[in-house]
């Protein structure tokens, strides 16, 4: 194996940094390198050709407060398949807030667990503002580019997939949302297009789109809520798109005070939205389920009627302690059925 130092960022946690999640395997590092000629054990075949890749967080600089592994900086790592070979790669995603961190060698921006009031810049990103758009959270290709998303809402960074170059921000056709995209934006890699949502405080507190496979915005529509919600990911069939409206989100009355804190209200029922992939907002068709939370869906498809959605359905999202079975809805068997005859989930 080979391997050369192409870059090091300039660091400023401390020394013997016994935060847990900025020690151990945790332990940040700065270095960027390029590698080739890896050791394989076994063969990799010759007509496998293609990048693998990988977005994590890497914290840089001590925070104002306090430190949330979501809060690192953005850093693709890629594994290149070609003739038989594999070659490695990692950087840093050149984000507007990393470089001005950089610039001024300190944290600027507050982290998702501390008050928008400790952020020292005079702007920022996200669902609530003034966090930094650290696109760390998903990385997809759309149009052979590699996009880095951010946790909440913010830019989507381009980067060139083999050589991890930061290319600069997405726009289509001149235009981005003011509310940015989501955590996890979708490619439907039958039809080339990229699908997206995003989310506010401000009504209609989210909104649906898609670009096209020459990179143009064909579809940007409201999907009005009933107020400010904390939805991460989507999912998409041949036909729909499905959003969600679930029962956590930030605490009304806390929001009020410019205070960002979650609730899950059991009161509530879980809503999805089945929204036809080009469709208005007058198209949207809401249906109900049992209040519950999904973070991440992994799967989504049509049978006859009905839409199925695969995902981890937590009972109890709020639970803290090691026992994790709290989280668990014994109802649900990771996946949630929509019938679309009778508009009602079961």
């Amino acid at each position: 194996m080979k391997v050369e130092l192409r870059n090091e960022i300039h660091g400023g946690l401390p020394p013997h940094d016994d935060h847990p999640y900025r020690s151990g395997v945790w332990r940040p590092q700065y270095r960027e390198y390029d590698a080739w000629d890896l050791d394989v054990e076994g063969e990799i075949p010759d007509d496998l050709a293609g990048v693998y890749l990988r977005n994590t967080e890497t914290a840089v600089f001590e925070p104002a407060k306090r430190y949330h592994p979501f809060d690192g900086d953005g850093m693709i790592h890629s594994i290149g398949f070609a003739n038989g070979e594999a070659t490695y790669a990692n950087r840093f995603v050149r984000t507007e807030g990393f470089l001005a961190e950089q610039e001024a060698g300190r944290s600027l921006w507050a982290g998702i667990t501390e008050h928008p009031s400790n952020a020292e810049a005079d702007h920022g990103w996200g669902a609530r503002s003034m966090m930094k758009d650290n696109a760390s959270t998903d990385v997809i290709v759309h149009r052979g580019e590699a996009l880095a998303s951010f946790y909440q809402c913010g830019e989507l960074y381009r980067l060139d997939p083999h050589t991890l170059e930061t290319k600069g921000t997405t726009e289509w056709g001149g235009f981005f949302p003011r509310e940015g995209v989501s955590a996890h934006p979708r490619v439907d890699e039958h039809t080339g297009e990229l699908l997206f949502f995003n989310y506010g405080i401000e009504a209609p507190y989210m909104h649906y789109g898609v670009v096209s496979p020459a990179g143009e915005l064909g579809t940007y529509i409201d999907v009005p809520l009933p107020g400010p919600r904390l939805p991460h990911d989507m999912m998409f069939t041949e036909n729909w798109t499905i959003l969600n409206d679930l029962p956590l989100f930030w605490d009304p009355e806390a929001l009020a005070s410019g205070h960002y804190s979650n609730v899950f209200r059991r009161d509530l029922p879980s809503r999805f939205a089945l929204v036809p992939r080009h469709g208005s907002t007058e198209d949207i068709r809401w249906f109900e389920a049992d209040p519950t939370f999904v973070l991440h869906w992994t799967n989504a498809y049509e049978d006859g009627d009905e839409v199925v959605l695969d995902g981890f359905f937590q009972h109890n999202p709020t639970a803290r302690g090691v026992d994790r079975s709290a989280n668990v809805d014994p109802k649900h068997k990771g996946f949630e059925t929509l019938d679309m005859n009778v508009l009602q989930a079961r």
